[in-house]
């Protein structure tokens, strides 16, 4: 409920401007059109209008009340003529009494007093319905700034927790398929497992220590990948080959934290599983106008059966990608031959 004319000097200066607008405007209308001397004018239109001026800034908060107190307009209706009525009482009464401190032998103001109540009535009329224009217009102003804000924090909650909903699905689906092959090491090889599960703790406190919504480098994202990848190289061997291109400029920039694992452990569930080849996958990465491109490819046999999958990995990832840059073309998938590629495009601040 802060006065809006006392928010800033600035905002002071330009009512107390309009006000000695208004009265050099009241000074004139006296002197040219009821040929009063300019001393009289001019004192006639500093005590009224500095009066109004004054009385002015307490209506501010008849306005502000009346939106916390949302009354309805004929209880709104009231209250204004009540007050109005009130303030032009005040108003006139007191700028007599302090004409009266000035009164002087004028022929012309002491015609012009006589007749001057309807005058004073209707241009107080005329400053109260301004005045409460202007505080109505400034809280509508405040209320569609509050609404907007409270907008933008719920639509960011909103976005908080559907990330954080597509983070939660990415952590099970991960962990099942990682205590599955840990619980047939120890059977087949206990030493493997044990290893497994040191690096499993290493990525799993990686995963746990990021925001859903939040950005690392590249380095921090493929070094966390590479822990996910030997893991799976404990299970596969040589079958499951990994390389990656990527130069010192591309690691520092900056992408969404745990979006590159789903694509390594679809490569892996798709590509390795059911071949009895080598698969390879190939990384690599470019950053041009400042897009960071992020390329995942892995060989796959056509001739094996495929694993039945419900594609939430990268579905997640498209959906995370949506919701962070507000773009829906920043993940393509191609499928050729014998080859499987999926691109990311990560928008970079210039």
């Amino acid at each position: 409920m802060n006065h809006p004319f006392f928010k800033s000097l600035q905002h002071f200066l330009i009512y107390s401007g309009a006000w000695i607008i208004v009265t050099v405007i009241h000074a004139a209308v006296l002197l040219f059109f009821y040929n009063i001397s300019i001393s009289y004018s001019i004192i006639d239109g500093l005590i009224f209008n500095t009066l109004f001026a004054l009385f002015g800034l307490s209506l501010w908060y008849i306005v502000a009340h009346s939106r916390y107190n949302k009354s309805p307009m004929l209880n709104g209706f009231i209250t204004h003529i009540t007050s109005a009525a009130f303030l032009l009482l005040i108003w006139i009464s007191l700028g007599d009494f302090i004409l009266s401190l000035f009164s002087g032998n004028n022929t012309n103001y002491d015609k012009f007093l006589s007749t001057a109540l309807p005058w004073r009535i209707i241009s107080g009329i005329f400053y109260y319905s301004i005045l409460i224009l202007i505080y109505y217009i400034i809280n509508y102003y405040n209320a569609l700034q509050e609404r907007s804000i409270r907008e933008a924090r719920l639509n960011e909650i909103i976005r908080t927790t559907e990330l954080d909903l597509l983070k939660s699905q990415i952590n099970p689906h991960f962990l099942f398929n990682s205590l599955n092959s840990i619980s047939s090491l120890t059977i087949t090889n206990p030493a493997k497992a044990q290893e497994m599960i040191i690096k499993l703790s290493d990525f799993l406190r990686y995963t746990i220590s990021q925001d859903s919504g939040s950005l690392v480098s590249l380095k921090e994202e493929i070094e966390n990948a590479k822990r996910y990848l030997e893991i799976e190289q404990i299970r596969f061997g040589n079958k499951l080959q990994h390389i990656f291109n990527i130069s010192d400029k591309c690691f520092q920039k900056l992408v969404p934290a745990m979006i590159l694992q789903p694509l390594y452990e679809n490569a892996v569930k798709h590509g390795v599983y059911e071949s009895t080849e080598e698969i390879l996958i190939k990384t690599k990465c470019t950053s041009e106008k400042n897009v960071l491109k992020i390329e995942i490819t892995n060989n796959f046999d056509p001739e094996a059966k495929s694993r039945q999958g419900t594609g939430l990995g990268i579905k997640n990832i498209s959906e995370r990608l949506k919701l962070m840059f507000q773009q829906n073309n920043l993940l393509n998938i191609n499928k050729e031959h014998n080859l499987f590629a999926v691109e990311l495009q990560i928008p970079q601040k210039s």
